[in-house]
């Protein structure tokens, strides 16, 4: 018999898997005002984090690390790291793309603070400031984030430091870069704070049901199989793989302020549609801000939902059909 849903399971600090969230009315202070927040001393176990999910990081984020505490970051925009076989630079060419969410929103705002949920190094977000000066004249980004891998946030707070005085045009400030879940950002980040709330992806859950077929091969047949119990079960893990995606979601909608937009990149299809790594439909998204009420209790304007893909050329095969999302929540009405 399987074992619960992932959206029933808790972590060790018993920090619940139910989407939970702020309403756009609660904080009406000054985001400014309260920016400088703590992080978190214990963040307990992530839902995800089981079966060595994270083994996937560990040779880069040990050599990062070493680079990081001896001040080594002239390379680290052109080495690759973790599964997606592209360095930062290399991606920073793909975000080009789509810069303009970035770009023509910050133009617009008296603040330019952007918070990166699951941020790893912080290159990626790096990336996206650097694309800002260069293609907008966009400097004086504020960058907050947090990661759930320890020696990443380590090494992406050393980085930071560093790129502050190496990239004076930048005229870059550091904010909090935190040890913490991606699904329980809310317990000790401000809500409704940042112009910007992204993601350079979100991070999968392998095999949330408990089925025994992480394996690319085997699951291709269950998803292809005839049999009505794996038909079944396929089904019911995509709903589990949804549920994961509207849990990471909500949480970053709560972070943005009225007016700020939320930005997930390199989201994935279906498990089924794509094998391992699998993620969810383009055409989840809109129903997504309906069924978990991203429109009435989060403030997000469905009609604001854009979808650009990734990579159209598939230049890179760990990124071959994955897209971006981007939803703007509801100015506050006076």
């Amino acid at each position: 018999e399987p074992s619960p849903p992932a959206a029933e399971v808790t972590a060790e600090t018993e920090t619940s898997t139910e989407i939970t969230s702020q309403t756009s009315e609660e904080n009406t202070v000054d985001p400014a005002a309260f920016l400088d927040y703590i992080c978190p001393t214990n963040i307990g176990i992530a839902i995800n984090d089981r079966d060595g999910f994270f083994e996937w990081y560990d040779d880069d984020t040990a050599q990062h690390a070493l680079k990081a505490n001896n001040s080594e970051f002239e390379g680290f925009l052109d080495e690759e790291y973790g599964s997606w076989g592209i360095t930062p630079n290399e991606r920073k060419a793909l975000n080009a793309n789509w810069i303009h969410w970035y770009g023509d929103h910050l133009l617009h705002s008296e603040s330019r603070t952007i918070y990166e949920s699951a941020c790893g190094t912080g290159l990626t977000l790096f990336t996206i400031i650097q694309l800002l000066y260069e293609q907008y004249n966009i400097t004086g980004i504020e960058a907050f984030g947090n990661d759930y891998i320890a020696r990443d946030v380590v090494t992406a707070n050393r980085y930071y430091d560093w790129a502050v005085g190496h990239y004076p045009e930048l005229d870059l400030r550091k904010g909090r870069i935190c040890r913490g879940d991606s699904t329980n950002l809310t317990s000790f980040v401000p809500t409704n704070a940042f112009d910007i709330v992204m993601t350079g992806s979100i991070d999968v859950i392998d095999d949330p049901l408990h089925l025994g077929v992480s394996d690319g091969e085997e699951h291709r047949r269950w998803c292809t199989s005839k049999s009505k119990v794996k038909q079944t079960s396929m089904k019911e893990e995509q709903k589990e793989i949804n549920r994961w995606f509207a849990l990471w979601a909500s949480q970053m909608i709560s972070l943005v302020k009225s007016g700020g937009i939320v930005i997930i990149e390199a989201n994935s299809k279906p498990r089924c549609e794509v094998g391992a790594w699998g993620g969810v439909s383009k055409e989840w998204w809109a129903q997504a801000i309906q069924e978990y009420e991203w429109d009435t209790q989060l403030g997000i304007d469905p009609a604001s939902l854009e979808i650009i893909d990734f990579d159209p050329s598939s230049q890179y095969e760990g990124l071959l059909d994955r897209y971006n999302v981007k939803m703007t929540k509801r100015k506050s009405i006076p």
